[in-house]
């Protein structure tokens, strides 16, 4: 029986719990860590496994990397142990501090080298978001390290179709990101990376997102969801503000990775030097990663057209692409069977327990 006074008491204790949660995010699937240093970890997630290593590399946006790894049924690492019989690594970046705050776009691509040596190259890399233009940059410079490549959400052509992200990138000034950095005393600070997400969609955000944690205060299913979104979210850690710059620079402002102009470890980053099969995941209403910033790639690397896979995730938002239910059901198997029947690896398949084989290949379709 409804108790006039108890029950909305109650509801305004479940909303506070739930909009205040905080936790440190972790990896839900058991592993053990490869390796270990200042800046990463290097974590296996399968046991005794052969083959051509698949390597996750998340994106380092301010948020932890345990976003390949979400939850039971929205994870990418599971779907990759389910899909293929291959060992599962991923990279786990670790929060930037005071005497890394120097570290440059160099110093990332010579992190992942140490990991794809550790994991065993050559390695299919899989890379997220900032995780995906940091692959496509370590696949150019080492073309013999990477079998395949698959890219997920990642800019490429930076400044392709504009978008809220490009807009505010190219509003502001490098002048005002000099100014967050130095206000992190030479770090950029993973909270106020988090507002900058946040006002991009501030409606949802700061309105709606509140009025349907109360709508839904009594959905227990639904508090539980809102407080696992809530520990990755909310949680922060900051980046160098060295590569920060440089990223906002080099890549956001003047879109070198995709022009050829941009430089690394004394290197000019060619695209033309990958020839690797490559699968390209987007996401259809993905407002931070547009879907030519990724798919454009295409049309710059020496790759065939008929070993480049691209496949568009409907109504998905950003991190949907890699996270998200339909993606990862639809979307992926499709991307990772095209991958290793491209690689020469078939008998690596194991076709999870609802998915087709190649001969019906799912949404996923050739680039033309």
């Amino acid at each position: 029986m409804f108790n006039p006074i108890i029950d909305p008491c109650m509801d305004v204790a479940r909303f506070m719990e739930t909009a205040t949660y905080r936790r440190t995010p972790e990896f839900i699937t058991p592993n053990r860590i490869v390796h270990e240093d200042k800046a990463v970890i290097l974590r296996r997630f399968d046991e005794g496994r052969a083959g051509p290593p698949l390597l996750i590399v998340p994106p380092q946006a301010g948020h932890h990397s345990s976003i390949a790894d979400y939850a039971p049924e929205q994870s990418l690492v599971r779907t990759c142990l389910k899909e293929t019989a291959l060992p599962v690594y991923v990279l786990e970046w670790k929060p930037s501090t005071p005497t890394r705050q120097h570290e440059t776009i160099d110093d990332l691509v010579l992190q992942l080298r140490l990991c794809v040596h550790d994991a065993g190259e050559p390695v299919i890399l899989i890379g997220l978001c900032q995780g995906g233009w940091l692959s496509a940059i370590y696949a150019a410079l080492y073309p013999q390290d990477v079998k395949a490549l698959l890219l997920a959400a990642a800019p490429i052509d930076f400044t392709a179709g504009g978008g809220k992200l490009q807009d505010v990138v190219q509003t502001m000034p490098i002048d005002f990101y000099r100014w967050l950095v130095t206000m992190g005393f030479g770090n950029m600070m993973g909270d106020l990376m988090l507002m900058g997400w946040k006002v991009m969609n501030p409606y949802e955000r700061f309105v709606s997102d509140f009025i349907n944690l109360w709508v839904n205060v009594r959905d227990d299913k639904y508090l539980e969801r809102s407080k696992q979104f809530q520990t990755w979210y909310e949680y922060t850690q900051n980046i160098s503000g060295k590569w920060y710059l440089q990223a906002v620079d080099k890549l956001f402002k003047k879109n070198m990775l995709i022009d050829g102009k941009l430089r690394v470890l004394k290197r000019m980053v060619d695209l033309g030097t990958i020839t690797c099969p490559v699968a390209m995941l987007a996401g259809e209403k993905d407002d931070i990663t547009l879907v030519p910033q990724l798919f454009n790639m295409s049309s710059h690397i020496a790759t065939p057209p008929e070993d480049i896979f691209q496949t568009v995730v409907e109504d998905a938002g950003h991190i949907s692409v890699f996270m998200g239910r339909t993606a990862l059901k639809s979307h992926w198997p499709p991307a990772l069977r095209f991958t290793l029947e491209k690689v020469g690896l078939p008998g690596a398949l194991t076709y999870g327990t609802s998915s087709r084989r190649m001969s019906d290949p799912g949404p996923g379709v050739n680039a033309p």
